[in-house]
This record gives structure tokens, C-alpha cells and sequence, in this order.
């Protein structure tokens, strides 16, 4: 979560429930002891979703340094003992963790760690990736170095990083929420793990008021009142049965006040959405969900936002959702008309590439038209105020190979795919 600290907190459009997450839990292990608690919180969340876990862990590509020359590869069959050597280790912490009969697949891949984690997620749909959290919230440790800043950074599947007392599912859980449609969809996520009878704080921190202003308190009174409402809000469209749901509204430094929460609520639990900002931006997470993963006296899940979230939870199936197709042959015409029909509508932009990882060109950024180059394939999607001002943003898209639309149940709208060579585009229309 990145708290609001714009002068009102915002407040929910038309939103649909986003689907219920169903693949697996995969546990991401290094097989060191700060990875250990991954294992019993992975079967907690298992046995509450009736899930199947998988065990899954990578290595580094083994080759030789060589004084004065590039680095040399060795023999294939030097990588091959390493991961024979390293799912030996996998089983035996199942062994010793879960039970002698536990018998989770376990898969060892060879590549960066967290690019090969978050690609085994990706490909099994999987509900949350689980790694140990360490002693004393050692977040450094876990998985070696900033390996579960980057499962948040590079994939979009929600990260729990477990500590040991948690052996059940989560029954004292703080939310964090800026009422944005990220940290709501990190609220229903977190609803699919938690305990049934668990009691959920929902907390939003409010920036600080002076109040030896009067225009300043008059500020925090129309603030409050917009946050009241967007907590309304909240319990209308997360309402359980069987959840007992308390609002929490602060004021001050997000990630202080959220620990201070989570301490005063004794929560074994706490959850933020990222916003998903992509690799290349360090404040992907914001500075508040980076220091709840450093700092928390608890277990963190955190739950990337990202445009192919959103898109994933407006666009979910229903009678009258549907996907068109443009034909490429007459791309241009299509796009116009696309552009005549949504000229001025905010948009999410994200590009995922496959090397990087999902970025955020920008939010809210209004939609001024899309043109497409026959000749060199080339898509042009600009926004801004106007393309005959100049005050707008061009952005380029090079090999387009397919474009589609989303349409909600309200007839409009909704997502724009690109598909090139790098991988896929998205252009989100609030």
C-alpha cells in the first residue's frame, strides 16, 4: 500500500469483485533456516483453501571464472548434481518441517532466483508464493539479499513472507488500504487466505493536519468524512460471512503507524497492495509496503497492483463482458474509431516486458488517440491534454502482432491489449 497523501483519500468506481485466485501455493525455499517458516505457513493456507502446494527453489548457472577471459561454462552434468544435490535438500526440509509422508512436488530450476520463482508462479496460475521471513524480520536474509522485493517487482502473483509463529491461518489481520481499487483487491485476495472466523482491522493512514489551522482542520474534517465513506465502502464490498471487520483511521508516517496497529492489535497478519511500478522504478512498492517486508512484528502479504490485475478483476466473465479483436489489416481504422469513442478517459499504462517484468508507464494519464503504421508496424498511443497543443505524452510500440479490447458489463471499454515481440502492452481506461 502507498497511503494517500493527496488532500482527500479516494473513493471506489464501478468495481467488480475480482475472481477468486484457485491455483497452488508455491513455496519458495533456499533451503536455509530463515526459509523454514514457509513450509508450515504454506500448509496452514493450504488446508484453509484446500490447495495443493508445490516446493520450488533455483540455482545459479555453475561456470568458472577465469583470470584475464570471459567467464567459462563447465559440463552440463556439474549443473546437473547441483540441482539433484539441491532437491535432496528441498525433501528434507519437507521431511522435517511437514511430515515423512509429505510427498509436495519439487522443482529446481537453473536462472536468477526470483525471475525463475516468479515464471514457475506465473505458469501455474499459482494463488501466493510463500517464503520464510527470517528471525527479527531479516527480510535481507530471506532467499539471499532483495530476492522477495523482486517477486513483488518482476511478477503478479501476491508474496507471503512468513514468519514462524505462523502455523495457522491468519485470525488477526490489519489491511492496509488507501481506497484505491489496488489495495481493494489486495483486500479480497487476503480474504481467500485468512481464517473464517478471522478478525479483520481495516486501517487507513491519513496524512497529518496541524491543528492550530483552522483552514487545516477543516481540511481533516472533509478528509474523515471521505474516509468514513470509502470504509462504507470497503465493508459493503468485502462483507463475509463470519468476518468480524473493524475501521481503523490514523494519522502520520504510514509504515510507523500501520506497526504501531498491527503491535496495539496483536495481528498475525498484515496486508498492503505494491502498485506495481515494475523493476526499473525503485519505488515499485512504495516506501510503506518495503518497510513493512524490513520492519512488521508480523507476517507480510503483499499483493502486486498492476494493470493486468485490474484488468483480470473488471473484465471478470459475465453475460455481457466480451473480447474484440481488431483486424490488422484495417488496425488504423480500428484504432481511430477506438480513439473517437474513448478521446479523454484517464488510463493505467503498463507495459510487461519479458526480460523486466511488469512497469508502470504512468496513471491516470488521459487517453488523446492511438494511430498505427502499416509499413513499420508501429503503434502510437499518446495522452495528455491535447495532440494539437503538444502538451501530450507519445509512447511507441514496435512489432505489433495483435490488438484486442475488454468490454465490461457496462458496455464500455475497459482494457486495451497490445501484443509485440517483447511481450504485451496494456492500456487500462478508468
Amino acid at each position: 500500500m502507498s497511503t494517500a497523501t493527496s488532500s482527500q483519500p479516494y473513493t471506489f468506481a464501478a468495481y467488480h469483485p475480482a475472481p477468486q485466485l484457485v491455483g497452488p501455493i508455491v513455496i519458495a525455499s533456499d533451503t536455509s533456516p530463515q526459509s523454514d517458516a514457509a513450509f508450515p505457513a504454506a500448509q496452514a493456507l493450504a488446508e484453509r483453501t484446500n490447495s495443493v502446494v508445490h516446493v520450488v527453489s533455483a540455482v545459479m548457472p555453475f561456470a568458472m571464472p577465469m583470470y584475464a577471459f570471459d567467464t567459462m561454462p563447465v559440463p552440463l552434468e556439474t549443473d546437473l548434481a547441483v540441482r539433484e544435490g539441491r532437491e535432496g535438500m528441498l525433501k528434507a526440509q519437507q521431511t522435517r518441517l511437514i511430515s515423512p509422508t509429505s510427498n509436495w512436488p519439487v522443482m529446481v530450476r537453473t536462472g536468477e532466483p526470483a525471475r525463475e520463482i516468479v515464471e514457475f508462479a506465473q505458469d501455474h496460475k499459482a494463488r501466493v508464493i510463500v517464503v520464510g521471513r527470517g528471525r527479527h524480520a531479516a527480510i535481507q536474509r530471506a532467499l539471499g539479499g532483495e530476492t522477495v522485493l523482486r517477486l513483488l517487482q518482476l511478477g503478479d502473483t501476491p508474496v507471503l513472507a512468513a514468519e514462524a509463529k505462523l502455523t495457522a491461518a491468519p485470525r488477526r489481520v490489519v489491511i492496509a488500504t488507501d481506497f484505491s481499487e489496488f489495495s481493494l483487491y489486495a483486500a479480497q485476495v487476503a480474504l481467500t487466505l485468512v481464517a473464517s472466523d478471522a478478525v479483520i482491522y481495516l486501517v487507513h493512514v491519513a496524512p497529518p493536519f496541524s491543528k492550530a489551522d483552522q483552514g487545516l482542520q477543516d481540511r481533516a474534517i472533509a478528509y474523515r468524512n471521505q474516509a468514513l465513506h470509502g470504509f462504507s465502502q470497503l465493508h459493503e464490498m468485502l462483507a463475509r460471512n463470519g468476518f468480524s471487520v473493524e475501521d481503523v483511521l490514523v494519522e502520520g508516517n504510514p509504515s510507523d503507524e500501520l506497526t504501531k496497529v498491527i503491535r496495539d492489535k496483536d495481528a498475525d497478519l498484515v496486508v498492503t497492495a505494491t502498485h506495481g511500478y515494475g523493476f526499473l522504478r525503485r519505488m515499485i512498492l512504495g516506501s510503506v509496503a518495503a518497510e513493512l517486508l524490513r520492519h512488521a512484528p508480523c507476517s507480510v502479504l503483499c499483493v502486486p497492483g498492476s494493470a493486468r490485475t485490474l484488468a483480470a478483476a473488471r473484465t471478470r466473465p459475465s453475460t455481457t463482458a466480451h473480447t474484440h479483436t481488431f483486424d490488422m489489416a484495417v488496425l488504423d481504422a480500428e484504432l481511430k474509431a477506438f480513439s473517437d469513442r474513448n478521446t479523454g478517459r484517464p488510463c493505467t499504462v503498463e507495459i510487461d516486458s519479458r526480460d523486466l517484468g511488469a512497469q508502470i508507464l504512468g496513471h491516470s494519464l488521459p487517453l488523446v488517440g492511438a494511430t498505427y503504421d502499416r509499413a513499420t508496424r508501429l503503434v502510437s498511443l499518446m495522452f495528455g491534454t491535447s495532440a494539437l497543443t503538444g502538451q501530450h505524452l507519445t509512447h511507441t510500440i514496435a512489432e505489433v502482432s495483435a490488438v484486442d479490447t475488454s468490454t465490461g458489463g457496462d458496455g464500455r471499454e475497459q482494457v486495451l491489449r497490445l501484443v509485440h515481440t517483447d511481450g504485451q502492452t496494456l492500456v487500462l481506461l478508468e
